[in-house]
């Protein structure tokens, strides 16, 4: 596996590093040792975690990390610079670490396509269906939780989207990186622009998992060209 070397750490006076679109996974705690460092640029890393020695960078003002799988900490914490990292890494010690049984389900389509329905039947399987299901507005929270194995609570948290074309541009600020989206169609109606749906997920979740739910009535069915789908769509492989 290709790595900086932990010799890296010998720089005690240098101020300015830049490994920019390089694709190494991980930094060398020694990093740590590189006190007088004041500028930073790791974008386009494939980082999944930094060391907490990288705390010890008192010195450094500029620091670049986006565009990293970051996930401790948290890319949403690291982009916000080292004090909050710090304080990351900070609570992480006193508190310790936990699994965190939680995680978002967004169901998005078009109006009238049964995602209100679907996110009912899913917290109540005996949920009756109506006919006259009303269509949402705006955006409505729904909880699910369920027992494990390990007798741990799992919740998970449903959002519901209208489908309104006036409700598509507020998409960019709820639609979040680390969620399962569920794009609900209507093989009654017929009017899904799945290209749209699968685009936006694509764009605004980097690469979250996305299921396809045909909504079906009376037997009913619908060709909606998986292969063109995976073929042209950039979220070809998933389902």
């Amino acid at each position: 596996m290709i790595a900086l070397p932990p010799e890296l750490g010998e720089l005690a006076n240098l101020k300015i590093l830049n490994i920019f679109d390089n694709k190494l996974p991980n930094l060398p705690k020694e990093i740590g040792r590189l006190t007088n460092l004041q500028t930073f640029f790791l974008r386009e890393y494939k980082l999944t975690e930094l060391p907490a020695e990288i705390c010890n960078l008192r010195e450094l003002k500029k620091f670049m990390i986006d565009i990293n799988p970051l996930e401790r900490p948290p890319l949403e914490v690291a982009v916000k610079g080292m004090e909050a990292i710090r304080k990351y890494f900070r609570q992480i010690e006193a508190e310790g670490t936990d699994q965190l049984f939680e995680a978002k389900l967004l169901i998005v389509g078009e109006p009238g396509a049964g995602k209100t329905s679907f996110a009912n039947k899913i917290i109540d399987p005996q949920y009756q269906l109506r006919e006259d299901e009303g269509s949402t507005q705006g955006i409505d929270v729904h909880t699910w939780e369920f027992k494990q194995d390990n007798d741990r609570t799992f919740r998970v948290n449903l959002w519901d989207f209208g489908g309104q074309e006036i409700y598509k541009a507020t998409h960019q600020f709820f639609l979040t990186k680390r969620s399962l989206y569920a794009l609900v169609a209507d093989s009654r109606k017929e009017d899904t622009d799945f290209y749209y749906w699968l685009n936006v997920v694509e764009l605004l979740s980097d690469n979250s998992p996305l299921l396809i739910i045909l909504n079906e009535k009376q037997d009913r069915r619908r060709e909606i060209g998986e292969p063109q789908l995976r073929g042209d769509s950039p979220i070809s492989g998933r389902s």
